[in-house]
Order: structure tokens, then C-alpha cells, then sequence
């Protein structure tokens, strides 16, 4: 475990929202900095602390070993970043009582880096900059002030923890292998932008509750098919439940397609009228609803 602190004044809401980190690979020069190549230093179970605003409002453990993704559709585009970045997934947590800057500097100052501090002491404020590696007593000291206690390691590696170069595994034994049905690895991420994070058929914009549900099911799936983006739809919690045991499919033309196993008594109040549909399958998602359909009653 490596304890790092983080500078999120413009994007903490939605890195937190999201459960993640991320930072552009260069700037519009295209000139990598330091705390942005940072990233690349960030594995499983390491602490983050989270600083916004004049206050270290908590802190995330890493869950996932860097990757290369485009910048956050949600982020508000900074013409001073080059939209290609890494994001790490993480886990946040919040403090009972978020620690000003100033109160915070008298309790770490002397266990701060030297070279490439998080904070500045004259006058007293963050440095500009993204992530920055501190040492292990300054982190252990922040978790003492802030009264926070953890066990350590407690994070166990996961199916998630590791995404192969350019996202296409050689085998789904390999380390690293991300489960697009949970998490916000990057497969998860490419089908929310790919669906313009919305429920294909609801329009929900709830990215919290929306589900990459694979057409093609995962146990069924080669490896490529497994990380290809058309073989999922971005559903709402009903029509992913529906859909993932084959209770709803859907035609090529998008029209949803309902089992004879559901009866207008059995609906109750989930609502199902059956002129749902789908406006913008691929042809790559119509072969693999091909595969779907031949499964529903």
C-alpha cells in the first residue's frame, strides 16, 4: 500500500460519483506533467486522499490497476487537457468531518516530500497539480488526525483489478479481465458513452443504476466478445433483470419482443406495455440479439 493525495477542486463530484480516478496523458502541447504521469504509479490498495476546496474531505482505495480511456463524458471539457487519459477505478469513503487545508498543514508539514509537495506553505494552500505520492508516515498521520481507522489491505484483487494493453485480453484467465456487469471498469465506461448514458430503451440518465448488460451471455462469450462494446445494451435495473433471464429480447428492428412466460397478471406494477423499443442498434448488436432471441419462450 502507497498513500498518494489527490487535488479534485473541479471534478470531485463526478470522479466520486463515478468511482474513479482520472487524468489526461497530456496537456494541449502535448507535454506530459508529473501528476499526471502519477497515475501510472497507482496500484490495488493504495489510499488516496481526496482534497477539494480548501478541506481533505476523505479518502478512495484503488481498485483497479491503470488504463487508457478517453476523458469522462460527465467532465466539463478543459481545452488545456488532451482527451486521452488514464483513470484507475477506486473506492470512496468520507470523513465524519472534512479537515481544513490550514489545520490539516500544521499536523503534516514536517512529513511532507520536499520535492513535488501537495501543498504549498507560503502562503498555506494546495499545489496546483493533480496527484502526488506521499510518504507512508504522512498518510498514517492523516488517518490519525482525521481519526480514521482501516484495516490494511483489505482490498482483494478482482476479476477487475487489471485491464490487458488496448483492453482485449489474450485469456479470460488472465489477471486483470474486467467483468463488464460490475464495477466502472473500462468496458462499463465505453458501453455508457456508446449508449450516451442512457437506458436504451427508457432513456434513464442514472448512470448509478444503469447495468452494461451483455446480449450475448458472458459464460457464452469468447474472449473478444466478452470486451466488445456491441455486445451489450445500457438498461435500466427492470429491463436488465428482464432481459438477462430472457424474459424481454428485442428485434433488428428494435421493437422488444415479450415471453409468453409473462402474463398481464404477473406484471403487478411493473409497467411493460410492449411498444418499447430500441432506435439505434448496430448491425454488430443485431447478431448478437440473433443469438438472444433463439432463448426466449
Amino acid at each position: 500500500m502507497t498513500y498518494y493525495w489527490v487535488n479534485q477542486g473541479k471534478t470531485y463530484n463526478e470522479e466520486n460519483k463515478g468511482g474513479y480516478l482520472w487524468a489526461p496523458l497530456k496537456n494541449s502541447l502535448n507535454h506530459s506533467v508529473f501528476h499526471w504521469e502519477t497515475m501510472n504509479d497507482l496500484k490495488t490498495n493504495d489510499i488516496v486522499f481526496n482534497y477539494c476546496k480548501g478541506y481533505l474531505v476523505g479518502y478512495c482505495i484503488v481498485t483497479s490497476l491503470p488504463y487508457k480511456i478517453e476523458i469522462p463524458p460527465e467532465f466539463k471539457r478543459n481545452n488545456d487537457w488532451n482527451i486521452d487519459g488514464r483513470m484507475v477505478n477506486a473506492e470512496y469513503h468520507k470523513f465524519e468531518k472534512s479537515i481544513p487545508l490550514k489545520e490539516l498543514y500544521e499536523n503534516i508539514k514536517t512529513l511532507l516530500p520536499r520535492k513535488h509537495s501537495p501543498i504549498t506553505n507560503n502562503p498555506i494552500k494546495a499545489n496546483q497539480g493533480y496527484l502526488y505520492k506521499i510518504s507512508n508516515d504522512c498518510g498514517v498521520k492523516i488517518l490519525e488526525t482525521t481519526n480514521t481507522t482501516m484495516s490494511l489491505g483489505i482490498i482483494a484483487p478482482t476479476e477487475a483489478t487489471e485491464l490487458p494493453p488496448n483492453d482485449i485480453p489474450d485469456t479470460t484467465s488472465r489477471k486483470g479481465l474486467v467483468t463488464s456487469r460490475v464495477g466502472q471498469g473500462a468496458y462499463r465506461r465505453k458501453v455508457l458513452q456508446r449508449w450516451q448514458n442512457k437506458c436504451a430503451v427508457t432513456g434513464c440518465s442514472i448512470t448509478e443504476i444503469l447495468i452494461a448488460s451483455h446480449i450475448k451471455p458472458w459464460r457464452e462469450s469468447n474472449d473478444q466478445e466478452r470486451l466488445d462494446v456491441n455486445n451489450a445494451i445500457l438498461l435500466s435495473p427492470k429491463y436488465d433483470a428482464l432481459f438477462d433471464r430472457h424474459l424481454i429480447s428485442f428485434e433488428d428492428t428494435g421493437e422488444i419482443i415479450i415471453s409468453k412466460r409473462i402474463t398481464p397478471d404477473s406484471l403487478g406494477d411493473l409497467k411493460l406495455s410492449g411498444k418499447e423499443r430500441i432506435n439505434n442498434l448496430t448491425e454488430a448488436n443485431k447478431t448478437y440479439l440473433a443469438h438472444h432471441r433463439k432463448k426466449i419462450e
